[in-house]
């Protein structure tokens, strides 16, 4: 899996969401490398965007794509259209923007009552000492002012402290209040969130505030060092910033619930446009068709959109589940993933990577395919499987889910492996729901005869290398290449010969 240096960032969003009901598991999550899926499929011109597109692909439900159909297709046609949006979007581009989603997802920190009031009182001060001082000519009057200056000189970087955890979130809140106004007058685009118009207008006095939240400014030359000098002795005098500050957070904590109404909006047409410009670089795709039996699934060259040139299969199961069969790297994990991530594809981007694809789209998707041993937890390989497919055999009783396992309990003792493999997998496939299971156990076809429908893939040997053609057929797999891997790897000879002499009179 890719390392992404910017991913918690782009999962701030998510990280702090309410609805966790529905989210894909943390196993699903690295077995089907979502984070490299959500790579390749994020062609999103906003952070927002981004963090929305994260987010969708973290939850294991049907997004709101599948709505919005009509408007994909006009994305498609126009692609003049979709650029505008696009340079739209792409205001909110930088990934400063990408903690807005902090002021509605976290305790906003608000300047204490009495401070505000103090702050109310004291901004008039100078000025009014000023006035006094000019008209009476009193010294007293400049004792004051130079005491109310120095007490408002404390207020005001006091204060620095609340500017500086919104350092970057609050100029960006106001570009994505600007962003969505433009987006509102894109025709059609407002539809994707009904109702985002008047709440627009709602947030217009906080945009208003949002204006006067100023939290620096850049020091590149001589000029903007004079201009920010000013500007603090400004506010020093007036408390312009402390004020504004203070009335930008209390309006920023009530507009909550509004603001992430257009951070939302923001991101579905985001997501949209991303949806449409990954398709246009497909040369096959097609729309998932929603199947509600859930013992039926059906796909019709079906590819792994991450595998360079990946080989395309079909595959159908119809009241049975499926137990892949075949030697070593000759594609059987990497088929039950290619299933895997076109459901997820389905139901969140309502693209399929195939030319046809039919399932239950409400279907969870579970899976043990990624298990190894964790040291730090004092976990084996074996209690990690069981803990994993523990988890699923209780997910299957509460809802239809997509079940996709590799190698079962391959950390323990063969004989012990046959027998629990063969009492899970029945009780699995009597739940209802699809099971796809790779395996080399060759026997647990016997053991699983007439719930476990049978497919394979297979190799050749020429010229002394290995030659998969990655085809799923339907069968058990006769051929077995984990002996003819050591010969072509340069083992003694003794040591393959005698490896297929303990093979040809293994009991069997």
């Amino acid at each position: 899996m890719k390392e992404n240096t910017q991913l918690p960032l782009v999962a701030a969003y998510h990280n702090n969401a309410v609805d966790k009901e529905h989210e894909l598991t943390a196993q699903a999550y690295r077995d089907l490398h979502v984070e490299d899926f959500f790579a390749y499929a994020d062609h999103t011109a906003s952070y927002i965007g981004k963090q929305y597109l994260y987010h969708l692909l973290r939850q294991d439900r049907q997004s709101e794509v599948w709505k919005q159909e009509a408007l994909l297709d006009r994305m498609s046609r126009e692609t003049g259209w979709r650029d505008k949006t696009g340079r739209i979007l792409a205001q909110t581009g930088k990934s400063e923007a990408g903690y807005i989603c902090q002021l509605f997802r976290e305790n906003i920190t608000l300047l204490p009552k009495k401070r505000m009031n103090l702050i109310r009182v004291c901004r008039f001060l100078p000025f009014t000492c000023l006035g006094l001082l000019l008209l009476t000519q009193a010294a007293a009057w400049l004792y004051l002012l130079t005491l109310t200056v120095l007490v408002n000189f404390v207020f005001h970087y006091q204060n620095k402290k609340y500017i500086y955890q919104y350092y970057h979130s609050v100029p960006q809140t106001g570009k994505m209040l600007e962003q969505a106004e433009q987006l509102c007058r894109e025709e059609g685009l407002a539809a994707v969130s009904p109702g985002i118009a008047q709440t627009i207008e709602a947030l217009k006095p906080l945009k208003h505030s949002i204006r006067f939240f100023r939290l620096g400014i850049r020091l590149d030359g001589d000029m903007a060092l004079l201009a920010y000098c000013l500007t603090e002795l400004f506010n020093i005098f007036f408390l312009t910033e402390c004020y504004s500050i203070g009335r930008s957070l209390v309006r920023l904590h009530t507009d909550r619930k509004r603001l992430e109404e257009v951070f939302r909006f923001i991101g579905r047409v985001d997501v949209l446009r991303s949806v449409s410009l990954l398709r246009s670089e497909l040369q096959v795709y097609c729309l998932p068709q929603r199947n509600n039996d859930r013992q039926v699934l059906k796909a019709e060259q079906v590819y792994h959109p991450l595998v360079e040139r990946a080989v395309a299969n079909d595959f159908c199961l119809a009241g049975q589940s499926a137990l892949i069969t075949g030697s070593n790297m000759s594609g059987k994990t990497c088929f039950i993933r290619t299933i895997g991530i076109n459901l997820l594809s389905a139901k969140v981007l309502n693209t399929c990577f195939a030319r046809s694809f039919s399932l239950n789209i409400d279907m969870r998707i579970m899976t043990s395919i990624q298990n190894s041993d964790d040291l730090l937890a004092g976990k084996s390989l074996f209690l990690q499987e069981v803990d994993c497919i523990g988890q699923i055999l209780k997910k299957v009783r509460e809802c239809p889910c997509l079940v996709l396992i590799d190698e079962p309990f391959g950390g323990t003792n063969s004989r012990e492996r046959m027998a629990i493999c063969a009492s899970v997998l029945a009780t699995l496939a009597e739940s209802g729901s699809p099971v796809l299971v790779t395996t080399h156990d060759l026997e647990l076809h016997r053991y699983l005869a007439g719930k476990y429908q049978p497919f394979y893939f297979c190799e050749q040997i020429r010229d002394n290398r290995l030659f998969f053609d990655y085809r799923l057929r339907e069968g058990t797999a006769t051929s077995q290449n984990a002996i003819e891997l050591l010969q072509l790897y340069g083992y003694d000879r003794e040591i393959v010969e005698k490896a297929r002499e303990l093979v040809e009179n293994a009991p069997v």
